[in-house]
């Protein structure tokens, strides 16, 4: 085989396998991550939600207490409940952000070296 064409041969194969590790790196930065979101009212009915949401808004578990305030049918404690949540939630999704943006610079940097090492 002429040294040509085994150097085209390579460079497609280095193209297509830099052109997948791009399709999952941008499938890592896009994804949301799972919300693993459990029914945090999972009672039988409302009157057994409103002493739950209580108990979970004094753990702290603002999201899941305005759940079950919501499902008590009391929307001015749900409210409250979910403008505690928020300051807690937008911390935690900015820490997985700089999470996946250090994951796909690593990536990135791995990419790179191994393309760059062959030569």
């Amino acid at each position: 085989m002429p040294r040509e064409a085994i150097k085209d041969k390579t460079a497609t194969a280095r193209r297509r396998g830099l052109g997948a590790v791009c399709i999952l790196a941008v499938q890592l930065l896009l994804a949301v991550p799972a919300l693993a979101v459990a029914d945090a009212c999972a009672v039988g009915d409302s009157k057994e939600a409103r002493p739950l949401a209580d108990r979970l808004y004094a753990q702290g578990d603002y999201q899941g207490a305005g759940d079950c305030y919501q499902a008590a049918g009391d929307s001015a404690a749900a409210n409250e409940a979910f403008l505690k949540a928020v300051q807690p939630n937008a911390k935690a999704n900015a820490q997985a952000l700089r999470a996946q943006a250090d994951t796909a610079k690593a990536l990135f940097t791995q990419v790179a070296h191994a393309f760059h090492g062959n030569h």
